[in-house]
């Protein structure tokens, strides 16, 4: 009868430790929950700008090099196919200029830039098409 007298039960004070140490333990994970959402949303930015990119360079890549003679270099490709673009945050530019390695190629340089979270990303792809020269 002594044994069941002596463990009624939990003490007020091991209840707000043991409270205590479970808010401390969620503190740190929430914040990384929260960085990491912040973070997956930066890589679909990312993926995002890329994918368009990709599609504008997939499309200049079926023009001919006849194409690529007769551009006036430098200039600025317009977008080929603007149905694909949704409207969103990018502002996506190409330029055209002559190729510094080979006077035969056509460097092309696509830019995609958007604003996150008050501050300027960009992201940059290249290409070379050749010309008939």
């Amino acid at each position: 009868m002594n044994v069941l007298k002596e463990n009624r039960g939990f003490m007020l004070a091991d209840v707000i430790i043991a409270i205590f140490l479970v808010c401390v333990a969620l503190v740190p994970i929430s914040g990384l929950f929260t960085q990491s959402i912040q973070t997956s949303a930066e890589a679909a930015d990312y993926t995002r700008a890329a994918n368009l990119m990709q599609q504008q360079l997939e499309l200049l890549k079926t023009k001919s090099p006849e194409y690529w003679a007769e551009l006036a270099l430098p200039c600025q490709i317009p977008w080929q196919v603007n149905r694909l673009l949704p409207p969103s945050k990018y502002t996506l530019t190409s330029q055209a200029t002559l190729s510094t390695l080979d006077s035969h190629l056509v460097q092309v340089n696509i830019i995609a830039s958007w604003k996150e979270r008050n501050r300027e990303c960009n992201l940059q792809f290249v290409a070379f098409y050749p010309t008939l020269n």
